[in-house]
């Protein structure tokens, strides 16, 4: 269980620094919590968690195929001993596609080396022989999950990019003073109205992130190389409503 946890707190920091740096940003601009990192590693995590019982399940039946006859047995046995080199050929390869074989050399080596281990300890116990695989597995657990996590965290950026203008919340801020919110699409203008206790109002933004009593926006036409991340604090003299349906976005900016 303690493995479990610190693999997903670590995906979770790892594809989230990715897909800031994607975007232009870091990770610790927002201040996560541990639960945040942990929660979000879930989602991306499902597929990997179906293939890793798929293949279980396969590994599961071929064993008990194998070892329904001696023989089929034993030159299973007598290749699997040599799994090991496996990784080995693998590696001079790794330069045609560096950022796929950081996921696939990595898999590989827990499957070969815990193979390995199976074919030469079976009959007997060889504890440091599996101390030793057990530790090459866990690293090389680490160094996949690193892998899949700038994938995934590169995903999530060009999601946010593609999505930030149609599928983020339109906010509109009220606020005392001038928060000096210019260009990427956003718009303000001065309050008029009678009784307010706003002087200025800005729209054209979309809500980013919120942490604690700090909400992180950006324009509606913001991109990771052409943009601003406001940062605002709640209560500051400041008003954040969030604003949704297409006809808002429709109209926001005009008059």
């Amino acid at each position: 269980m303690t493995l479990l946890t610190a693999v997903l707190f670590y995906f979770g920091w790892a594809s989230t620094d990715a897909e800031a740096k994607a975007l232009g940003l870091r990770d610790t601009v927002f201040h996560f919590s541990t639960s945040d990192y942990l929660l979000r590693s879930v989602d991306a995590l499902y597929v990997p968690a179906w293939l890793a019982a798929g293949v279980a399940l396969g590994m599961l039946g071929l064993h008990r195929w194998t070892t329904s006859e001696p023989e089929r047995l034993a030159r299973a046995v007598r290749v699997l001993r040599f799994a090991w080199a496996v990784p080995l050929v693998l590696v001079p390869l790794y330069p045609l596609g560096p950022w796929l074989f950081d996921l696939l050399l990595p898999l590989t080596a827990i499957a070969a080396f815990s193979l390995n281990a199976y074919a030469r300890t079976r009959g007997r116990r060889d504890l440091r022989l599996w101390g030793l695989t057990l530790f090459i597995c866990v690293l090389s657990l680490f160094w996949a999950v690193s892998a899949y996590a700038e994938i995934a965290g590169r995903g999530r950026a060009e999601l946010t990019e593609r999505t930030v203008r149609a599928d983020f919340p339109s906010v509109v801020v009220f606020s005392k003073k001038d928060l000096m919110i210019r260009g990427g699409g956003s718009c303000y203008r001065r309050v008029t109205e009678k009784g307010s206790q706003y002087a200025y109002e800005y729209a054209g933004l979309r809500l980013f992130h919120v942490s604690g009593d700090r909400v992180f926006l950006v324009p509606r036409n913001w991109s990771p190389g052409n943009g601003t991340l406001y940062v605002l604090k709640e209560g500051d003299g400041q008003r954040v409503d969030l604003l949704s349906g297409a006809v808002h976005r429709a109209s926001e900016c005009r008059g």
